[in-house]
């Protein structure tokens, strides 16, 4: 009976050691990007069908991932996420030449709840206040003219290893 007291004594003084211990985390931030869907139908706002998918390729020589060729008016849908495991994220910023692609992006509630009045949606710069370690949003964009179109994905956290950024290219026919 002594040895299970001293046994669950020691069980005990370990959780709470392992509890009490605020050790702070530094992974470095991620963007994740899937699901490229080409010409999305839609019904009730619902995507219920697409006219085919985009392949995506990293190429290693231009350091960002390359789309399939779409022609000029095309719809690619997509979506994009931005992580940053045991740390909070600090800030996401997007870059896209909207002169060239009509660009957009829908937050839900739940984001809007997690960004500070200091956001501009339009400027696609995301502030976030503290507490939040991941959001993911749906990302629409049409080419208007024929080129190479880049758009960059960057997030900042509270970790050292921070800012990550990724980089999608899209070429246009």
């Amino acid at each position: 009976m002594r040895k299970l007291i001293n046994c669950l004594v020691v069980v005990l003084a370990v959780a709470i050691a392992m509890v009490s211990c605020k050790t702070k985390s530094d992974y470095t931030p991620y963007i994740s990007i899937s699901s490229f869907l080409l010409n999305p139908e839609y019904e009730n706002d619902s995507i219920v069908g697409c006219e085919d998918t985009v392949k995506v390729a990293y190429d290693a020589s231009l350091d960002c991932y390359v789309l399939d060729t779409v022609s000029v008016s095309d719809t690619v849908v997509f979506v994009a996420g931005f992580g940053s495991r045991g740390n909070d994220l600090l800030s996401a910023t997007i870059t896209a030449d909207t002169m060239a692609m009509a660009f957009r992006y829908r937050l839900n509630d739940d984001i809007h709840a997690a960004l500070q009045p200091s956001s501009s949606e339009k400027d696609m710069k995301l502030y976030f206040n503290s507490g939040y370690n991941f959001v993911c949003f749906p990302v629409t964009y049409i080419p208007k003219k024929p080129g190479a179109h880049k758009v960059t994905f960057t997030v900042t956290s509270d970790s050292k290893f921070s800012p990550a950024t990724v980089v999608v290219m899209q070429n246009v026919r």
